[in-house]
């Protein structure tokens, strides 16, 4: 299950997406949740993020199509500009997030330790492959900058879109696997995957 935040105003909108289902609900500033809308999908799909204001971007489960697009009337389409590995990946093993003022989709893959950048429009693509990112897992992005959180660390890459590495954030937490980043770019949210001692925190970040 992958839970993505956009915080809009005073209404936090929660997309959860499990599988074949995508649920849209929001949180006002009262902290009171109302379920919006909710889409079944044909593709499998487990991490979600904001393409426009009506449609999103998925990745994909055991498809070759390793990202769509999805729109809040349920409409589906594919990203024809993109060519992406000729490989299907298992759930969680592929999670991916856009930035839509550079136009950057930045995907993880996790068996081969990289995050791929890819230009969506021109289809052009840059490779990140570093000692730094081990099974990446959870990524996000905001203010021109790509934040990925991996298993095999204890800490948050943040790259420009590009692809150079500007900084390791430590968070502290073993097997860190999920990373919400704030519209400014000024703070995130880490979770851990450490069964029976689950964590979540909350940072500020200082930018290189």
């Amino acid at each position: 299950m992958s839970l993505n935040f956009i915080k809009i105003y005073f209404y936090l909108f929660v997309y959860v997406c499990s599988l074949r289902t995508i649920v849209l609900m929001s949180v006002n500033k009262n902290s009171s949740i109302t379920l919006m809308k909710t889409l079944q999908t044909s593709t499998e799909v487990y991490s979600i993020c904001p393409y426009d204001a009506n449609r999103f971007i998925v990745g994909t489960v055991g498809d070759r199509r390793h990202a769509r697009v999805i729109g809040l009337n349920g409409q589906e389409s594919d990203i024809h500009s993109l060519t992406f590995p000729d490989k299907t990946y298992g759930a969680g093993y592929c999670h991916c997030t856009y930035l839509p003022s550079d136009g950057v989709l930045a995907v993880t893959y996790y068996d081969e330790h990289t995050v791929q950048l890819y230009q969506i429009g021109t289809g052009t693509r840059r490779t990140v492959k570093d000692y730094r990112i081990q099974r990446p897992v959870g990524i996000c992005g905001a203010q021109g900058r790509v934040f990925v959180a991996g298993l095999g660390t204890n800490t948050v890459v943040e790259m420009t879109v590009q692809g150079e590495i500007v900084k390791c954030h430590d968070v502290g937490m073993e097997e860190s696997c999920t990373i919400s980043v704030s519209q400014d770019g000024g703070h995130m949210i880490v979770a851990n995957a450490v069964l029976g001692d689950s964590t979540i925190k909350f940072f500020k970040i200082e930018h290189a």
